[in-house]
C-alpha cells in the first residue's frame, strides 16, 4: 500500500495545487490533508510559518522517504536493467552532441525510468535521439545545414545516407516515435494509439503498456548512444 499523498488525487482539479494566489485553494488542500492520517501526524501549524503549505520541512522529507520506500524492488530491478543495458556503452564515456539539452535528456530520462515515469521516459528518450541525431549532422568540417526546425524523418533519411545509422535503427526510431506522438498530442479514444485504446483492446492495464513502452524506449536510446559516432572507447 502507498504511504504518500497524492494532492492530483485530493483536489477535483491537479491544477489548484498550483494557484498559489488563491486562499481558497490554500484552504481547501490545508483541511483535507489535515484528515489524512498520515498527514496529520507530521503537521504542527503552531510551528508552520509557511503560509502555502501546512507541511513542515520534516513532514516533507518523511514523505520523501515513504516515496523512496514505494516499490523498492521494482525500483532496484529497473535500476539493474538499466545497468546491463548501460555495459553496451563507450569504455571511457560518450559524446553527447547536442550539448546540454541532449546530456540532461539522458540523465533524466534515466531518472525517470527507474522511478516508474514511463510517459516522462518515452518523450525523453524521442528528444534525446532527435537533438543527438541532428546536432551530430552539423557536427565538423563536413557538417549539414539542416532547417531551422528539422523533421525527425528528414534526420532519420540524412543519417541513414551518411552510415550514421542502419535501417533497423531507423525502424526502431520510427516506432519511437509513433508512441511519443499521442502522448504529447490529442489522440482521442477511437484513435488505436490511444493508450486507453490499447489497454481496453489488449483488456490489459494502461501501466502494462507504458511500463513496456519506456523499457523500449531506453533501449533505443541506449543502442544510439553505444554507435561508433558516440562511443568513447580510447
Amino acid at each position: 500500500m502507498r504511504t504518500i499523498f497524492d494532492l492530483d488525487a485530493i483536489c477535483s482539479h491537479g491544477a489548484l495545487c498550483w494557484q498559489r494566489n488563491s486562499p481558497f485553494v490554500t484552504h481547501r488542500v490545508s483541511s483535507i490533508l489535515r484528515e489524512l492520517p498520515f498527514a496529520r501526524d507530521i503537521m504542527d501549524e503552531e510551528q508552520q510559518l509557511e503560509i502555502l503549505s501546512p507541511v513542515t520541512d520534516l513532514g516533507f522529507v518523511r514523505i520523501l522517504l515513504a516515496d523512496l520506500h514505494d516499490e523498492l524492488p521494482s525500483k532496484v530491478a529497473r535500476f539493474r536493467q538499466l545497468a546491463d543495458l548501460s555495459t553496451s556503452l563507450g569504455a571511457n564515456g560518450t559524446m553527447f552532441t547536442g550539448g546540454e539539452t541532449t546530456y540532461l535528456a539522458w540523465t533524466e530520462a534515466r531518472s525517470s525510468f527507474v522511478h516508474g515515469n514511463y510517459i516522462a521516459t518515452v518523450m525523453l528518450c524521442q528528444g534525446l535521439a532527435e537533438h543527438l541525431l541532428a546536432s551530430y549532422l552539423e557536427l565538423g568540417i563536413d557538417g549539414e545545414q539542416l532547417p531551422p526546425r528539422v523533421k525527425f524523418p528528414i534526420t532519420l533519411e540524412r543519417c541513414l545516407s551518411r552510415g550514421i545509422i542502419v535501417d533497423a535503427d531507423v525502424k526502431d526510431l520510427q516506432r519511437l516515435m509513433k508512441l511519443r506522438n499521442p502522448l504529447s498530442h490529442y489522440r482521442n479514444i477511437d484513435d488505436p494509439s490511444n493508450l486507453t485504446h490499447r489497454a481496453l483492446e489488449n483488456q490489459s492495464p494502461a501501466a502494462d503498456h507504458v511500463r513496456g513502452d519506456a523499457s523500449f524506449a531506453l533501449s533505443v536510446a541506449v543502442r544510439l548512444l553505444s554507435l561508433p559516432a558516440f562511443r568513447v572507447d580510447k
